[in-house]
């Protein structure tokens, strides 16, 4: 197709331009030459944020019909009986998670195809052009690292570094190798290391992505942006490693820390993806109607005045007089004490409760007495707002380095990053619940910034503080439910027997239900192209008996250790 759209310029413009016939011959011979002489690098990177970030059918499926309940961050109107059996198979349209193709094929190549792409662009050049966009090859590693660490959270195994190479290989690679997860881990961290390496390097005259940025937008310095988001992402990768491979974790840790450059040190170095008003707008991010979140997390901000509340979750629509009116005509329990925001119970055995069951039915025509989640946050059409994707915040960051002070894996203090943190993810909610133009915005004020963190279950105590550091963190990963999930595999808090906020037990029959844990694996049929290679990659990870059934979503990846 390349030959033939050549052959038809080159044949026109030979009559009225300069394009010789030895060219038109050269071009032909090599079609990367067009891409070498013609494409602006910095245009391609765009399609990587867009691969990652605007993917509605992992919205629609992984996120808000899976991932959103497994965390018991939403609950739908009836109940979780009428979703539970999607915690024993994860309902979607395909046999892979959408979170895929953002690595693979969204956006035509996905993040990993463009950015290599951009790279091989990069590679091409002549010397002197190709020595001013060093910095911008460097970056490209970082989104790259990111849409792997995605998608092996969920799967494991999977190709990345014999991935991506069909189009520059002849004949073509189409059968490339799995990468396993701990494999995959120092892979990443490698090639971020030397980023940081590189971006952290005076080069001269070098080019910038500027607003094809669509992550910092050509704000700050870019090269000093993208070191803190790369260092910021091994800080991430190293935590998930403490318990397979502490020794190394720790050695990552220790070398991030004392980087002259460092993680992300400000909100205004926050790696976040600001969406414009025509992405998450309708269509497969509508949100189901009646939608609440879970009762101990909701009742646990109310008492503390927790100020991100109302950007997470709307009022209950029921005023007080209707509240008495109806609790002394039976329909809601006696025992029952008003608040004006309320979640529901996670088990699906609550719907039938006597002094449970009134948080599942309507109260009064569609008036339910629990509060509906912020809709605008989620998808823009509902306000014509703005949608934030964080991928590492600073409020990230502080609580990461909190929690590894209170683990005792660094001698930084722990009370002073996780105040850092608990400022930060307020500041973030309140600018992300503007933007989407929530329910009854309200500015956030210094003086709730204060109350709260001197509340009694807030205020640090460093013999619970542990449990509130990872407490903040569940809250905060509010709009990163990858994360939020993560940590209480990581962690176990929100936890059962928590002194700071005590999780509900799931119950179903009288039976615990147990959170997913990764997406279901499959060996593909012997007509695979590359049949041998994902059959070996998944007999590799059975060899961990912690891996469960193929189907069994319970299971663990590699990190994921008990």
């Amino acid at each position: 197709m390349r030959k033939i759209f050549l052959h038809a310029v080159c044949a026109l413009t030979l009559l009225a331009t300069s394009c010789s016939r030895d060219k038109y011959a050269e071009l032909n011979t090599d079609p990367d030459l067009v891409q070498r002489e013609e494409v602006d690098v910095r245009t391609l990177f765009p399609t990587a944020p867009l691969a990652l970030h605007t993917n509605d059918f992992e919205a629609y499926y992984d996120i808000h019909r899976n991932i959103q309940y497994w965390i018991g961050a939403w609950v739908p109107l009836p109940g979780n009986g009428a979703i539970i059996t999607r915690f024993k198979t994860p309902i979607s349209a395909s046999n892979y998670p959408y979170i895929y193709e953002d690595l693979y094929s969204r956006e035509t190549i996905g993040a990993g195809g463009t950015l290599v792409e951009m790279r091989n662009v990069i590679d091409k050049m002549d010397e002197a052009k190709r020595s001013k966009y060093q910095h911008i090859r460097a970056i490209s590693y970082v989104p790259m690292a990111l849409a792997a660490f995605g998608v092996s959270d969920l799967l494991g195994s999977i190709v990345y570094s014999q991935g991506f190479r069909a189009r520059y290989t002849f004949p073509p690679e189409l059968t490339p190798k799995y990468d396993t997860q701990e494999a995959l881990y120092d892979t990443l961290d490698t090639q971020l290391k030397n980023a940081v390496a590189i971006l952290k390097q005076s080069l001269p005259d070098q080019e910038k992505l500027g607003t094809s940025d669509l992550y910092y937008h050509g704000t700050g310095t870019e090269s000093m942006n993208w070191a803190m988001a790369a260092n910021s992402l091994r800080l991430r990768i190293a935590m998930r490693m403490l318990k397979r491979k502490p020794d190394a974790a720790k050695a990552i840790i220790s070398e991030v820390l004392a980087d002259n450059v460092g993680p992300i040190n400000s909100r205004a170095t926050s790696w976040v993806f600001k969406a414009g008003p025509d992405v998450a707008n309708g269509g497969n991010y509508n949100v189901a109607a009646g939608i609440s979140g879970q009762k101990a997390s909701i009742d646990f901000m109310y008492r503390n005045h927790d100020p991100r509340i109302r950007n997470f979750y709307q009022k209950v629509a029921l005023t007080q007089d209707q509240f008495n009116t109806f609790q002394a005509s039976g329909d809601i329990a006696p025992g029952e004490v008003y608040q004006e925001y309320r979640g529901r119970y996670i088990s699906p055995d609550a719907a039938n409760e006597p002094d449970k069951r009134f948080y599942f039915n309507y109260i009064t025509g569609t008036t339910a007495y629990v509060s509906y989640i912020q809709y605008a946050m989620f998808n823009s059409s509902i306000a014509k707002g703005k949608v934030n994707y964080p991928v590492i915040t600073y409020a990230d960051v502080c609580f990461m380095r909190a929690e590894l002070a209170a683990r005792g894996v660094t001698t930084e203090d722990a009370a002073d990053w996780y105040n850092k943190g608990i400022e930060a993810s307020l500041a973030d909610y309140d600018e992300w619940g503007k933007d989407a133009v929530v329910v009854d915005y309200t500015p956030l004020t210094a003086d709730e910034v204060t109350a709260y963190k001197q509340a009694p279950d807030i205020a640090y105590d460093p013999a619970k503080g542990l449990e509130q550091i990872c407490v903040q963190q569940f809250i905060n990963f509010y709009r990163n439910p990858y994360e939020c999930w993560a940590l209480i595999k990581r962690t176990g808090y929100p936890s059962q027997t928590g002194v700071v906020l005590k999780a509900e037990k799931m119950r179903t029959g009288g039976s615990e239900t147990i959170m997913p844990r990764r997406w279901s694996l499959f060996v593909p049929p012997i007509t695979d192209f590359n049949y041998a290679n994902r059959r070996a990659s998944i007999e590799e990870m059975q060899k961990d008996p912690e891996l469960g059934g193929l189907t069994d979503i319970t299971g663990r990846v590699w990190w994921d250790k008990k």
